[in-house]
């Protein structure tokens, strides 16, 4: 996937198209608002339940650990989605492919709030979270290909940024919500802000261009060849293992009870936020070191605050630094892992990043089912296993950087 411009050579912006001609690229400040709620509320629908545990296993009538499943069912659709979508996009057309999925994502997320048994529930929510893969690869391939070339640097960070923030504000705004309305409401009004943003996105997106050559079974088959490169497949393991210490830590608060009330929950979640604001500005920095190293660092930052978070006895303040020390590192691993897939991908960077970012959501899934085994021992045995999880995270980094490169 290429851009159709460039700049110029002098790094002037590039002059406006006469008038009458169709533009060949969106404004940035048009489409990443869009973009950016886009992010929010479709990752964000996999921490949504979490501040619900309680509301969601009272009316189902089901234990507290069950509730975990409901995170997991949506990681695994989410997962599948983003092999599924990332050739569609490529082939029919990123607009249409984003378009639908938001609003294919309305409907499944207003069914998902009627869901009158946890049973009816689970495959719903396998559905949802399909239905919300389509969205992160047609969006960044279209920020990547048909953003103004002098904005898009910024425009795509911005956009990974939301992805990464909707890990925090999908539970915060769950969290406030419940406080008023009941929870089906929550993903009542979940469905119809995909709609809205689905009429957005048709407004500010530029019509398909034609996709001459382009290939869905030569787009699929471009997936095994991508996991056959040897020195991915560590960093892959490696992102894999950092996603579900995310999910985990936030499940495992949850089950655990570690931090009681509103208040006191609601200060834990929001602590993150700052971190991820400034976590764009640290791309400069880290730039000096290699993308294994970059998650070699964050990885073991994450499972230092997790060390500490064992002996912090639920002291909240503390709690809440480890934790944005955690989601900090994190958030250096995720977008080190993904850069790494695209650029070791070459020709077939749009189904190795789309792969990327279906082994985060493989470990997405059993970060729940970890935090639930876990939850048993205390929040203590909880922040040990998830600060082993990370450094053999880390431990397969550093094995990734070893190993020669694959020769084709």
């Amino acid at each position: 996937m290429t851009a159709t411009a460039t700049a110029t050579p002098t790094g002037r912006t590039p002059a406006r198209p006469p008038a009458g001609t169709a533009p060949t690229h969106t404004p940035a400040r048009r489409a990443v608002p869009v973009f950016a709620l886009a992010a929010l509320l479709a990752t964000g629908q996999m921490y949504t339940p979490i501040p619900m545990f309680g509301a969601m296993e009272a009316s189902w009538n089901v234990g507290l650990g069950a509730m975990t499943w409901i995170i997991s069912a949506f990681a695994f659709g989410y997962a599948g989605g983003f092999l599924l979508f990332g050739p569609m996009a490529d082939r029919f057309g990123q607009r249409r492919v984003l378009v639908a999925g938001l609003i294919a994502a309305g409907v499944v997320t207003l069914l998902t709030g009627l869901a009158p048994t946890f049973a009816a529930a689970l495959p719903l929510r396998v559905l949802q979270g399909l239905a919300v893969g389509a969205i992160p690869p047609a969006m960044t391939a279209y920020a990547t290909s048909r953003i103004a070339p002098e904005r898009r640097a910024v425009a795509v960070a911005a956009i990974i940024t939301s992805f990464l923030a909707a890990t925090v504000v999908g539970q915060l705004a769950s969290q406030t919500a419940i406080r008023f309305v009941d929870w089906h409401w929550v993903f009542t009004g979940s469905a119809v802000l995909f709609g809205l943003v689905a009429i957005a996105a048709s407004r500010v997106m530029l019509p398909d261009r034609p996709a001459e050559g382009a290939s869905l079974a030569r787009s699929y088959a471009a997936i095994p060849r991508v996991l056959r490169i040897r020195e991915l497949l560590p960093m892959l393991g490696a992102g894999a293992l950092s996603m579900a210490a995310m999910v985990a830590v936030y499940t495992g608060i949850e089950l655990t009870g570690v931090v009681t009330g509103a208040g006191g929950m609601l200060a834990l979640r929001a602590s993150a936020l700052p971190v991820m604001i400034a976590l764009p500005f640290l791309a400069i920095p880290l730039a000096r070191l290699d993308r294994p190293a970059q998650v070699v660092l964050g990885a073991v930052a994450a499972a230092g605050a997790m060390v500490a978070a064992a002996f912090a006895d639920g002291h909240l303040v503390v709690l809440a630094i480890l934790l944005a020390v955690l989601i900090g590192g994190l958030g250096i691993v995720a977008p080190a892992t993904t850069q790494t897939a695209g650029e070791l991908g070459g020709e077939h960077r749009a189904a190795a990043s789309s792969v990327a970012m279906f082994c985060f959501y493989v470990g997405a899934t059993a970060g729940p089912l970890v935090a639930r085994a876990a939850a048993a021992h205390g929040f203590p045995g909880l922040a040990w296993t998830l600060a082993a999880t990370l450094l053999v995270a880390a431990g397969l980094a550093l094995w990734g950087k070893r190993i020669q490169p694959t020769r084709d």
